[in-house]
This record gives structure tokens, C-alpha cells and sequence, in this order.
């Protein structure tokens, strides 16, 4: 330890500390980048968003990880005598400029395309092309320098010195970062404000590093400017992150309820319209007297009774109301209906009931018309006619309601009646969506067809 402190100095043990803790906050801020860009990609929320400026912002963590671990090495292995030595140094020294001008061609590309393209700026995204374009032949340089020692070199003890071009380097990045600062200055009215703060920080202090790095050596001023710019642009980031997250909360939700105003507004609208031309009370009270009339004849009244029941479930929900009903309730109007059916198809209509549970609430007017699709332009359309199957279970999480038809022989279904169909089930999973947060889902096969209700579970009051 003595013999490294001697060689390498008390400022290059400091230096090699801080890049260490530098490195393991680097690292944690990486990991939760990462994994912040994974689920952004995964999740299936409509109102997923991520970040912008994510991916570069990552991508400069992860160069200044590395530019700070070639850093340790080299402060390690300087002075350290041996053709090993001289090789690894030569490695990590390339390592180190390489990532260096990384970071600087990749703010250029920010400015490119998060400023220029944005704007629809094509002679700046040019000029900033021809200022990348620049960095080739210092890169070209880098490349030769082993052989060169143009750019640097080494000696026999595996210390560092500069070679006759190395200014091309200097000049290329310092040309590169006073570029990028002018953008700034005569565009800064056209940036995002949270990119300029960024680019800002990761211009000047990278700046005002290099230049002391030119006058003393004793101390790596890149590094110690790049990593302090680095943990400053994750502060931007995180308030940044912060403030949109919740403004974009706030504008979907707004958008959210102002579309759900509306289309509640439209249905009472319509559902208004509807009862005011139909009647309900003339239309119920002229049933009831002539069900009165009908008490010699069972089979007449237990069809008004049942129509009855069937146009009164209609108007309780064309009433305006959201409120929702029973499972049983609904199971009454559905039953209502068919007995009607049941009256028009005889044989031709066999109801099975698989009823596990009906100890829940759902929208009114969601079953009967699946069910009346079902007869009607299900079984209906069928020479043959055939079975309806209504059930009900428990599922993890969720309630399924399932209405099955399975018409046989030849089927008479007109075009217009499969667009009825069409708008029917559509109604239904509105309202299932409106007021319960239910699903609808219809499945058709040449054995006939499934509609499937999942509610879920508990089903509020």
C-alpha cells in the first residue's frame, strides 16, 4: 500500500475512491433505468409512457461507468515498470479516449435529433453531422497511436506521455462542446427545457475539466467534471421523470372523465328521447287492464304477465339510471323473455340453466339481450332450432356469465339481421364497461356461439 501511495500519489488514491463510489451509484442508477425502460415495453396499459431522453441519458451512465473504470486502471498501473504494464496501460488508455469521444459524438446526436429534427432544422442537423464527421480522423489517430505514438505514449516505467497530435484530439472535442454551446444560446427558445439543462451541464463542466487537464495532470479533472455532470443530469431526470408522470396522469384522467360525461350525457339524452315517445306508463297500465281481462284464460295472461315483465325491465333501464341489479333480478327478465320465446319456437328452443352462484350485482340489460340474440339470431335462424345455455361461476378474481347457443341445420340469418346483432352486443359491453368495468367477449364457431361476461370481483352495491 506504502509502495502505491509513493508511486501514484495521495490526489491518484482519492481520485480512485471517488470513481469507485462514483461507479457504484452509476450502476444502481443504470440497473433502475434499465428497468424502468423494460416495463414501459412490457406493460399493455394504454396509458403506458416512458421518459423521453431515457435511452441516452442510460447509454452516458454507462460510458461514464467505464470511462472511470479505465481511469483506475490506469491510475494503478502507471509507473509500474514491464512490457505487461506497458501493453495493459496502452489498452486501457485507448479504452479511455475511445469512450471518451463517445460521450461527446453522442450529446452531438442529441442535439441532432432532439433539437435540429425536432425544429425541422436541416442546415443545423448538417452542421452538427459535419461536426461528428470531424471526430474520424482523431478516432483514426486513437486507432494508430500504438504503433505512432502519435496521439501518445509510454515509456519504459509506464508513464504517460503526449504525443506530437495530440492536439487534433484537444482541438476536435473542444470545438465539439463550444458547438454544442452556441446551439444552446441561439436555440435555446426552441429546446425542451429539460434537454437544455442536460446538454448544458454535459457541455460545460466536461469543458472546464479538459482545460484544467491540460495545465496539471497530477489530478484527472475529466473525470472527476464528467461524473459530477453525470450525477446531476439523473437529478434533472428523476424531476423530470416526476413532473411529467404526474401532469400525464392528471391530463388522462381529465380526458378519461370528460369522455365518460359525455357518453353518459348521450345515453341519458337518448334514453330520455325514447321514453318520452314510447310512454311506459300508458303502455304498463293498458297491459295490466288487459291482463285483468284474462284471468279465464291462463295462457293469456301468463304471456302478458310475462311481456309485461319484459318491457318493464326495458324501461327501468332506458330510465337514465346506473345503478345496477341483482344477478336474480336479471335472471327474472331474461326468464320473462323466454317464456314468451318459448311460446313462438315450442320444441325448437331448449333452455339449460347452469346457474353456480347468483349472489352478485351486475348492469341491467346485459344477459336478456345476449340471450334474445341467442334465440333470435342464433337457434332462431335454424330449421331445426336448438339449445340456449345460461350459466354462471366463480372464477379467481371475476364472476363469468355464459350464454351459449349451438343451432343445427340450415340457417336462414339475413344480413340485416347480423348487423341487429352486431349493435346489440356492442350495447351490451358498453354498459358492461361504463358502470360495472366488466368485459364482453363473443366467440363464434361452427358449433355456434359463446358470449361471455366477466365481471369483476367484489361487484360494488
Amino acid at each position: 500500500m506504502n509502495e502505491l501511495i509513493q508511486r501514484i500519489g495521495i490526489s491518484g488514491i482519492i481520485q480512485i475512491a471517488v470513481s469507485l463510489w462514483s461507479n457504484i451509484l452509476l450502476v444502481i442508477i443504470t440497473l433502475s433505468l434499465s428497468s424502468g425502460i423494460k416495463k414501459s415495453k412490457s406493460a399493455a396499459e394504454p396509458n403506458n409512457y416512458q421518459t423521453p431522453f431515457t435511452k441516452e441519458i442510460m447509454f452516458f451512465f454507462i460510458a461514464v461507468f467505464f470511462y472511470n473504470i479505465f481511469d483506475i486502471v490506469i491510475n494503478l498501473i502507471t509507473g509500474v515498470p514491464g512490457d505487461f504494464s506497458v501493453s495493459i496501460h496502452y489498452v486501457m488508455l485507448i479504452g479511455y479516449f475511445a469512450v471518451g469521444a463517445f460521450q461527446t459524438l453522442l450529446f452531438l446526436q442529441v442535439v441532432k435529433k432532439y433539437v435540429a429534427q425536432v425544429n425541422g432544422m436541416e442546415r443545423l442537423r448538417k452542421t452538427t453531422l459535419f461536426i461528428q464527421l470531424l471526430h474520424i480522423p482523431a478516432l483514426v489517430l486513437l486507432t494508430i497511436t500504438p504503433f505512432t505514438h502519435w496521439l501518445f505514449y509510454l515509456d519504459e516505467r509506464s508513464d504517460y506521455f503526449r504525443g506530437a497530435l495530440y492536439p487534433i484530439w484537444y482541438y476536435t472535442t473542444i470545438i465539439s462542446f463550444v458547438y454544442i454551446l452556441l446551439v444552446l444560446v441561439f436555440c435555446r427558445r426552441k429546446m425542451d427545457r429539460f434537454i437544455f439543462k442536460v446538454l448544458i451541464t454535459t457541455s460545460v463542466l466536461p469543458i472546464i475539466g479538459f482545460i484544467l487537464n491540460i495545465t496539471y495532470t497530477g489530478i484527472s479533472f475529466n473525470n472527476l467534471s464528467v461524473t459530477l455532470s453525470a450525477l446531476i443530469v439523473y437529478v434533472f431526470y428523476e424531476s423530470y421523470r416526476t413532473s411529467t408522470a404526474v401532469s400525464r396522469e392528471h391530463e388522462l384522467n381529465r380526458v378519461q372523465q370528460e369522455l365518460l360525461e359525455s357518453r353518459l350525457a348521450t345515453e341519458q339524452a337518448n334514453n330520455e328521447m325514447l321514453m318520452a315517445q314510447i310512454q311506459p306508463h300508458f303502455i304498463s297500465n293498458s297491459l295490466m287492464a288487459l291482463r285483468a281481462q284474462c284471468t279465464e284464460y291462463p295462457e293469456i295472461y301468463e304471456s302478458i304477465t310475462n311481456f309485461s315483465m319484459y318491457l318493464r325491465s326495458h324501461f327501468e333501464a332506458l330510465s337514465g339510471s346506473n345503478k345496477m341489479i341483482s344477478f336474480e333480478k336479471e335472471m327474472e327478465n331474461t326468464e320473462a323473455y323466454l317464456a314468451l320465446e318459448e311460446q313462438n319456437f315450442g320444441d325448437r328452443l331448449n333452455v339449460i340453466y347452469r346457474i353456480e352462484c347468483d349472489d352478485f350485482m351486475l348492469p341491467p340489460l346485459t344477459v336478456q339481450p345476449l340471450v334474445e340474440n341467442a334465440v333470435r339470431h342464433g337457434i332462431g335462424t335454424y330449421d331445426e332450432g336448438g339449445d340456449v345455455q345460461i350459466s354462471s361461476r366463480r372464477e379467481p378474481g371475476s364472476i363469468v356469465i355464459e350464454v351459449i347457443d349451438n343451432g343445427s341445420g340450415k340457417s336462414n340469418i339475413t344480413q340485416q339481421q347480423t348487423e341487429r346483432r352486431g349493435i346489440g352486443i356492442e350495447n351490451v359491453r358498453s354498459r358492461l364497461r361504463s358502470i360495472a368495468g366488466g368485459e364482453l367477449e363473443v366467440i363464434t364457431n361452427e358449433s355456434g356461439t359463446t358470449a361471455r361476461i366477466t365481471l369483476p370481483e367484489p361487484i360494488g352495491e
